[in-house]
């Protein structure tokens, strides 16, 4: 901890007018006639609804929408009266990704599959059209090394080749992954088949573009004997996409040189061609809005807080982690100064509670968020989890500040990474308790 002069020094310094010149903040997506007050169901759902909109794009990096979304969330910490660091609401930073704009088109013996309904590509395609000959590889013939030995040897230039997934065990699976994933038959791309009710992609390999493309398809939707495929993909791959974390934050009342973090990363997966987009209501909108009404909660003069709040919506999570890494090398508010932060991720459900991630770590915020639920039965249960990079809490984890990860547990939204997890489908159960847990966690501190 600094000394008092220090710590009025820091506080000026993230205060100062931000230089000339600066990128304004656009209020145009703001929602008119919000009224402040603390903890509000119907704000975290127009927060929800407007960044799982088709305006928004899924928030990835087509039609400009991780631009809009992060101009967006800076407008609602601006209009709440939380303040932005001197050098600005946003930290910028750039990243490779691979992105499909245009057409998603893949028809199979005539008939026209569906973009995020009957098929994904893997994020590293590239720009494909034409008809291709289907070969396609049996599921015993995997299984055979003399077989499979036979069709790796031959080159498949020309034709794409099929391999039905479903029912393979874990060793098979890994097998057609590395056929996929080095095109070992050498054929000018792939279709896999999936036993799965839905369709799961991501981006997070779509820091690079190979040379040929791989098709996952829902087995239903796959027309029998399968011979002939037209394709037209257009991808289109960025080197250096600009991208922004959006900061903001208030000072403390007593303790101004020590920060509790809300952080929450406000990006998806974006679009998969110009038709089929994937909202993330729940992943990662639902968390965005709860961060955002933690601001508006303790930014009310009655409920200032002891120490310092600073809100970070990270952006390109969904790419490896991305905002986060950045930010905890460019700190804004020092890494040292951080007593404690909380990493929120899909909260939008909650009827069977919610878990802490490291929650095995900081047995201590543990017990005593644990102690808060069952004095005043919030929510069913608090769950203890140990260590896990799987969100935005691990790099700060990784430098040495007091990080977890919440999420809400529900069976009534388990959609994800797909095109219905939509605005209208989250429940947000136990918002209100989940909420109120935390708020009375952090007034310990």
């Amino acid at each position: 901890m600094i000394s008092a002069r220090t710590s009025s020094g820091l506080i000026a310094w993230l205060t100062r007018p931000a230089p000339h010149g600066s990128i304004a903040l656009l209020l145009f997506l703001s929602l008119a006639g919000f009224v402040t007050k603390a903890q509000d169901i119907g704000y975290a759902r127009r927060i929800i609804d407007t960044l799982a909109s088709e305006t928004m794009a899924g928030r990835g990096y087509v039609r400009n929408a991780n631009a809009l979304a992060a101009e967006y969330i800076a407008s609602q910490l601006h209009r709440n009266n939380v303040q932005a660091p001197a050098t600005g609401p946003f930290q910028e930073f750039t990243l490779p990704i691979n992105t499909f704009p245009g057409k998603a088109d893949l028809t199979v013996n005539g008939k026209l599959l569906k973009a995020g309904t009957d098929f994904i590509v893997s994020a590293t395609s590239p720009s494909v059209s034409g008809n291709f000959r289907l070969i396609s590889v049996s599921q015993r013939t995997l299984l055979s090394r003399k077989k499979l030995g036979k069709l790796i040897k031959k080159d498949h230039s020309g034709s794409m080749i099929l391999i039905d997934k479903s029912g393979l065990s874990k060793t098979s699976l890994r097998l057609v992954d590395s056929i996929t994933g080095t095109n070992a038959m050498r054929a000018d791309g792939y279709i896999v088949l999936t036993d799965r009710a839905r369709l799961l992609w991501g981006i997070s390999q779509g820091y690079r573009q190979l040379g040929y493309p791989v098709f996952e398809v829902l087995k239903p939707s796959m027309p029998l004997k399968a011979r002939i495929a037209e394709v037209n993909l257009e991808a289109v791959f960025h080197p250096e996409m600009k991208v922004r974390n959006v900061l903001g934050f208030i000072p403390g009342a007593a303790v101004p040189d020590s920060f509790l973090v809300f952080s929450a990363h406000f990006d998806h997966i974006g679009m998969l061609g110009d038709v089929a987009y994937f909202p993330g209501a729940n992943d990662n909108a639902s968390g965005v809005a709860m961060m955002l009404d933690m601001a508006r909660h303790y930014a009310l003069p009655g409920n200032r807080h002891r120490y310092s709040l600073a809100f970070i919506a990270l952006a390109a999570e969904e790419a490896g982690l991305l905002g986060s890494e950045y930010y905890v090398e460019n700190p804004v508010f020092p890494l040292s100064q951080i007593a404690f932060l909380i990493n929120l991720d899909m909260v939008g459900t909650g009827s069977e509670g919610i878990t802490m991630v490291n929650g095995k770590t900081f047995t201590q915020q543990f017990d005593k968020l644990s102690a808060i639920n069952a004095e005043n039965e919030y929510i069913l249960k608090v769950a203890q989890r140990g260590e896990s990079c799987n969100s935005d809490h691990c790099p700060f984890y990784k430098k040495g500040v007091p990080a977890v990860f919440i999420y809400s547990m529900g069976k009534e939204h388990t959609e994800y990474h797909n095109i219905y997890d939509t605005a209208d489908r989250i429940p947000l159960t136990e918002y209100e308790d989940i909420f109120r847990l935390l708020r009375d966690f952090i007034n310990t501190f």
